[in-house]
């Protein structure tokens, strides 16, 4: 038994780590427990090749789009605590395979003159299409700030300011937001390329054939207004800062503390017994793992059972496609092989994210992995770490890191060792008829969603915790009764990426759950 904290959080990722922070900088006893041995969880990264033990693997995300624009980094001091940055630009640059490329520049303009050189149309197309992304995010970033069912009047007024000035666009920001991302791609665009670099990008936010699934289109303005942000020293960096500056402002943190039950006693949460048999008592509980997680930990018979079976079917890789993610260590640089040589300017794409795949490609890993098979092409996403930061591996050597957004969850045949050595031999085939390097790898770090689920104690290795749709956003998200300002079950709130606004590296849904904690608290 301990003294009463006034919150205690499960999961020192860095939306538990957000509201650690804000709570300890308003004056409240806060203790964070992190089942791993380190910060970060999905935000973590480490040495994790054997045969490798000098290349810093990042097995999950990898950059700080949406954190540049939250205000995490700025109200927790995070520059102060350690946190530095870099931004390449081109960020990402479309690799076709004919050499040629579309470079995603910080600047728009430049951008579409990029595209221009393919298709002259499409070029002309990506300043109109950009006029209502900007303005997608105008209206979306505000909302996304906000708290769902009770929005503070400074995010209204930017969203209502925002719909008010673009209200001439009103009819193709309804129509994007309803369509499914290939489809947008499709209709805006002509040329191959084009449309391989919009589905590419958006399938990291999921099925490009999903109706809704064309708001990820925002990313293209959040990363030109905000650049990308990586981490010197990888995303740990990013968790260490966060740890640093929550301590100092008087948040505790205990690691290998596994969560074995969040305690529900006379209908509200009371504390958690971690799998150690200690009990930490508190006045709220604040759980950033995923929904299911969560609730499968809440005292048994506890939770009214209907609303059990709600959060029981909470979809998570319901499609049976999610990332599969590898990093890859070399023994020599890492250099594209013709693309940067038929550049006519002065771009460093061996700096930029480099997306392959063909929009088929894109498309058919979807369909794929939804029959549990493995596609004999993929869309693949190459973050060439070491190019970018150079800590990140020995010198004279580099790693990659390699993210394919759809694979199949559960495989037909089961992930066997044989069938992951047989998909990686597919990819790293690909991937070298673009970059040079991958012949001379000394060792690799891959992980399948199940694996994922295994490491990371996520369901179904779902790395936004809960599908991203229309029918899962604000109030509802993760479930209708479960998202708004109001528990279901008094004193426990969520605040991980299975609530508003989601997935991604923001730290929001950390910042909601600690202004709700401090309400509710202020109640008490």
């Amino acid at each position: 038994m301990t003294d009463i904290y006034d919150a205690v959080i499960v999961g020192g990722g860095h939306n538990g780590m957000a509201a650690a922070g804000y709570l300890s900088r308003a004056g409240k006893k806060v203790v964070v427990v992190e089942r791993m041995d380190k910060v970060g969880g999905m935000t973590s990264s480490g040495y994790m090749i054997p045969e490798a033990p000098g290349y810093l693997v990042t097995p999950c995300a990898v950059e700080l789009l949406f954190a540049r624009g939250s205000g995490i980094i700025e109200d927790l001091e995070l520059k102060e605590h350690g946190l530095t940055t870099i931004d390449p630009d081109p960020s990402y640059a479309y690799l076709h395979p004919d050499g040629q490329s579309i470079a995603l520049f910080r600047d728009y303009k430049r951008t579409a003159d990029d595209i221009a050189r393919i298709h002259p149309g499409d070029g002309k197309q990506y300043l109109k299409f950009m006029q209502v992304m900007d303005a997608m995010m105008d209206i979306g970033f505000p909302m996304m700030m906000a708290e769902p069912g009770k929005p503070d009047f400074r995010n209204l007024t930017k969203m209502i300011g925002s719909a008010v000035r673009n209200v001439r666009l009103k009819d193709q920001l309804i129509a994007i937001s309803k369509a499914t991302a290939d489809q947008v791609a499709c209709e805006w665009f002509e040329h191959p390329a084009t449309i391989a670099l919009l589905n590419g990008i958006a399938a990291g936010a999921g099925p490009v054939d999903d109706d809704g699934n064309a708001a990820a289109y925002m990313i293209f303005a959040v990363t030109h207004r905000l650049g990308t942000g990586k981490p010197v020293g990888s995303l740990q960096a990013f968790a260490n800062a966060m740890a640093k500056s929550i301590t100092e402002s008087g948040a505790e943190i205990i690691l290998n503390a596994p969560v074995a039950e969040i305690v529900i006693e006379d209908g509200a949460a009371k504390g958690v017994r971690l799998s150690d048999g200690r009990v930490l008592r508190a006045k709220v509980v604040i759980a950033t793992s995923d929904p299911k997680t969560t609730f499968a930990m809440t005292t048994p018979g506890a939770v009214e059972r209907q609303l059990m079976r709600r959060i029981e079917h909470v979809p998570s890789n319901r499609s049976n496609a999610a990332p599969f993610l590898a990093n890859v260590a070399m023994k020599a640089p890492l250099a594209l092989k013709k693309h940067q040589d038929m550049r006519h300017d002065d771009a460093d794409l061996n700096r930029a994210v480099g997306l392959i795949g063909l929009a088929d490609d894109v498309r058919h890993s979807f369909a794929t992995a939804r029959r549990g098979d493995i596609p004999e092409r993929h869309a693949v996403s190459l973050s060439p770490l070491s190019n970018i930061d150079p800590t990140q591996a020995p010198a004279g050597c580099s790693i990659a890191y390699l993210y394919l957004p759809a694979m199949a969850v559960d495989a037909r045949e089961g992930w066997s060792p044989a069938l992951k050595d047989k998909t990686m031999a597919s990819i790293i085939a690909q991937v070298s008829e673009y970059y040079d390097g991958f012949q001379h790898e000394v060792g690799r770090f891959v992980e399948t969603a199940r694996e994922r689920e295994t490491r990371l104690n996520v369901s179904n290795g779902c790395v936004t915790h809960v599908d991203f749709g229309a029918l899962r956003a604000g109030t509802h998200r993760p479930a209708t009764g479960f998202g708004g300002p109001k528990p279901a079950v008094p004193g426990l709130f969520l605040g991980g990426a299975g609530s508003h606004p989601g997935g991604g590296v923001s730290g929001i849904a950390g910042r909601i759950a600690a202004n709700r904690t401090l309400r509710y608290l202020k109640k008490l």
